[in-house]
């Protein structure tokens, strides 16, 4: 069992670090290409957080603690984050505050994004996973830790991405 865990845990690392190289390659690539706009950084800044699946992978291919706490805690924000998001387009939806509908399919890709975080968590969250990573405390404790950690990154994220928004657009 700790072999076929090791071997999940190496294979999440390894895809996590392929989605910032390509995603972030990707977004050098139209930079060098077209210049690098104010849009371009602002999409920078609010993806930003993603660059934090690099420690996340290196930690998890060391097997370290810090980067069970440090994944739940991202993940745990980034599905915090989309149902917040998916919360707000149905409101600006019903209050007819948005000139063109959302799609069905957009509204199916935002819940397939939150479904593969929740899936994320409950992996992480599982036993198997946490004795792996010598992780022993009950669910009672890490969880509001997390929680916590989780709340205070989507605090500052979305500090920084204002602030870079009101210094962009005066």
């Amino acid at each position: 069992m700790n072999r076929k865990t090791g071997l999940i845990v190496n294979t999440f690392a390894s895809l996590l670090l392929l989605y910032v190289i390509i995603y972030y390659g990707y977004y050098v690539y139209i930079g060098l290409l077209w210049g690098f706009s104010e849009r371009m950084f602002m999409l920078l800044v609010s993806d930003s957080l993603f660059l934090l699946f690099v420690p996340i992978a290196i930690g998890l291919f060391l097997k370290k603690k810090w980067s069970w706490w440090l994944t739940m805690s991202v993940f745990l924000q980034l599905f915090i984050a989309k149902v917040i998001a998916i919360l707000a387009n149905i409101f600006l939806l019903l209050s007819g505050s948005v000139a063109e509908p959302l799609q069905g399919s957009n509204i199916l890709i935002e819940i397939s994004f939150l479904f593969m975080y929740f899936i994320v968590i409950i992996g992480f969250s599982s036993k198997s996973l946490r004795s792996f990573l010598s992780i022993e405390r009950p669910f009672s404790e890490w969880f509001w830790r997390v929680f916590l950690l989780a709340m205070v990154l989507y605090t500052s994220h979305f500090i920084i991405t204002v602030v870079a928004i009101s210094t962009l657009n005066p």
